[in-house]
């Protein structure tokens, strides 16, 4: 309808502004927040997880999507009229756009973790938590295939389903490569005309909070059919070969 062909255009817009310099540092900055998440914010998607009201899983659920739906509805105004106005700048636009961009990736990150709270995950790794972000942020609904995709291809005979936990070593190649395709889809200027129809880029202004809203209600539901779905340890942090 009307708000998606409006961000569609809005999106194109901006993607011929972006040359393919200033796309590799957005990638850039989005793999540095991905990091951070991971590394960071663990313990607070912990407590999130605590604090939210609800006897039962799904209601938990419930209350993360309402709560950051809440949160992301409201917010973007900003960065959406400095991208709408004719006459700003690039670098202006650019820099509302990445800062923008960066803070949504890191609350999609906090919605990523806290699921995984939600669902009783018991102290993962750094790089556990890079892999579950990166594969949600990627593959959306399809996360847990993409992830066992990724760590197929960075293992030899190892799979997600199989008896054998994977050995971190895999597990970090799988990041890389998962990495290297978050940056392709941003890094180009079609990627980032398709990150501005996937990701609410400061759309708010245009059309409502609507993207906002529902970019992250679809993030929360992806999420949780991850978690549903990703055996349990599958992970041998001792294991470095």
């Amino acid at each position: 309808g009307m708000p998606s062909s409006r961000a569609t255009r809005w999106a194109a817009k901006l993607a011929a502004r972006v040359n393919p310099a200033d796309a590799e540092r957005i990638a850039a900055r989005l793999m540095s927040t991905v990091d951070e998440v991971s590394a960071e914010r663990w313990e607070a998607a912990v407590k999130r997880a605590a604090e939210l009201p609800g006897a039962i899983r799904p209601e938990k659920v419930q209350a993360l999507s309402d709560q950051f739906a809440r949160e992301l509805g409201m917010a973007g105004a900003a960065a959406g009229a400095a991208a709408a106005a004719p006459t700003v700048g690039t670098a202006a636009t650019l820099a509302a756009t990445m800062a923008e961009l960066a803070w949504f990736t890191a609350r999609a990150g906090d919605v990523v973790l806290t699921m995984a709270a939600i669902h009783g995950r018991p102290n993962p790794t750094v790089d556990e938590r890079r892999a579950w972000v990166l594969a949600v942020l990627i593959y959306g609904g399809s996360a847990r295939d993409g992830l066992a995709r990724a760590i197929n291809e960075a293992s030899t005979g190892v799979t997600l389903a199989g008896e054998h936990r994977i050995p971190l070593a895999t597990l970090q190649t799988a990041n890389r490569l998962m990495g290297r395709r978050l940056v392709r889809r941003y890094g180009t200027r079609r990627g980032v005309a398709a990150l501005g129809r996937l990701v609410p880029l400061g759309l708010g202004a245009i059309i409502g909070g609507t993207a906002n809203y529902v970019a992250i209600r679809s993030l929360v539901r992806s999420a949780d059919e991850l978690f549903a779905r990703l055996p349990y340890s599958a992970i041998d942090a001792d294991s470095h070969d």
